[in-house]
């Protein structure tokens, strides 16, 4: 059965995940996510509260992993590729502004980077949509990530669903529209 990691996506700023240059990842926040999550499974992210539970942000079949230090390298200049691999180990903070504390400086180069399939991925933005009926269940609620109470069949169901409200693709983040 194909896994479907769920979050609440507490601030849309268009970094994690990151939309930019035709490509969606994850390469900041979320790092239980980012070391669990393996391709083809799906990940979705919802609005907070006090949104009604079930509304959907954006959500994305995994296509790959990439290490923090090639990611950089591979895509330098990616509003995401914050941290560069030091030769003989570690990163250096390419935005000291993004994630200034240590804590979150681990977090963020403690698991790869995801890349998702554009052919599988919706980015709603200011325009999320309810899930329906049945799956509601996927809804996520609270803090962390969910990856229980999934059904035979919920992953197909998800992507047609997607697919009936739009072809896969994106529009710019909620907080960087005027």
């Amino acid at each position: 059965m194909t896994r479907i990691l769920r979050y609440i996506l507490q601030h849309d700023t268009s970094m994690a995940p990151c939309i930019d240059r035709g490509l969606v990842s994850l390469a900041t926040c979320k790092p239980k996510i980012r070391a669990s999550a393996k391709p083809g499974e799906w990940v979705v992210g919802f609005r907070p509260s006090p949104a009604p539970r079930g509304i959907v942000v954006w959500a994305g079949r995994v296509a790959h992993n990439v290490a923090v230090g090639d990611y950089e390298r591979q895509h330098r200049g990616r509003s995401d590729a914050v941290y560069r691999a030091k030769r003989g180990g570690g990163f250096k903070r390419l935005r000291p502004d993004y994630h200034p504390e240590d804590d979150e400086f681990r977090k963020d180069t403690s698991a790869p980077v995801l890349i998702f399939d554009p052919d599988a991925t919706w980015y709603f933005g200011v325009e999320p949509h309810m899930l329906p009926g049945k799956l509601i269940h996927l809804a996520a609620g609270g803090r962390g990530h969910r990856v229980n109470g999934v059904n035979e069949g919920d992953a197909a169901e998800l992507q047609l669903w997607l697919s009936s409200i739009a072809a896969p693709g994106t529009c710019p983040p909620a907080q960087s529209r005027p």
